[in-house]
């Protein structure tokens, strides 16, 4: 399902985390989207995005999150995120997001820019 809204994208990110569903987790970045990863580094393109994704399905065994802002104008938006998350080692991380979300031609929305820990 695609986000209609800025905001439904955290949801949509945590519902396709938590069933393990990269292929959701994927869509909702643009095919030349750029997410930075834990470790600080950039990723860009579905290629990049892609290993990162499965890398992070493979480190979150769960997330949660909640919208702290969002901002629209026009066709592009500021979100931000409070995230907490059990890994697969048994330890608990969490952050604060921030990303840059576009309306696409279609209406929906999707990241142009995400970072987990801004």
């Amino acid at each position: 399902m695609p986000a209609t809204e800025p905001a439904q994208l955290h949801d949509l990110f945590s519902a396709a985390v938590n069933a393990k569903d990269a292929d959701a987790l994927l869509a909702l970045y643009e095919p030349a989207g750029t997410a930075v990863h834990l470790d600080g580094t950039t990723r860009t393109g579905e290629q990049a995005l892609r290993a990162m994704i499965d890398e992070l399905l493979s480190t979150i065994e769960h997330i949660d999150g909640r919208t702290r802002k969002v901002i629209v104008s026009g066709d592009i938006a500021l979100t931000s995120v409070t995230w907490h998350a059990r890994l697969s080692t048994g330890e608990e991380a969490g952050n604060t997001t921030a990303e840059v979300v576009r309306r696409q031609p279609d209406g929906t929305w999707r990241w142009v820019i995400d970072d987990p820990a801004f």
